[in-house]
């Protein structure tokens, strides 16, 4: 019982000790810390050429796509897609039993 008592202390203390090394108190954040992710919103704001660009939309908008062009051009991508599959030339590998030996006729 006494075994079971001191190693359940035992593994307390550690436990414990270890817990207390990962929280330390005395921690002061790094300038590197402070400024962490500054230089990826700094380069992403720079892409935005107009940053009110929502606020004030232009006068001609560009066209947008309705429901029945987008149907018709989903419909010509997949065709378009499914052809290709189709003509899709086949390679043939033969391994073993074959001749050997290659030729190949140079003459006209």
């Amino acid at each position: 019982m006494k075994i079971k008592t001191l190693s359940s202390a035992l593994i307390l203390i550690i436990s414990t000790t270890w817990l207390s090394a990962c929280a330390d108190g005395r921690y002061q954040p790094r300038e590197l810390d402070t400024h962490f992710g500054q230089t990826a919103n700094k380069i992403k704001y720079a892409q935005i050429a107009d940053k009110e660009a929502a606020a004030h939309p232009p006068a001609n908008s560009p066209r947008k796509l309705d429901g029945y062009a987008g149907v018709g051009v989903m419909n010509s991508y997949r065709q378009g897609f499914y052809q290709q599959m189709q003509q899709a030339p086949s390679v043939n590998i033969n391994i073993g039993s074959g001749s050997g030996g290659g030729s190949s006729s140079g003459g006209k």
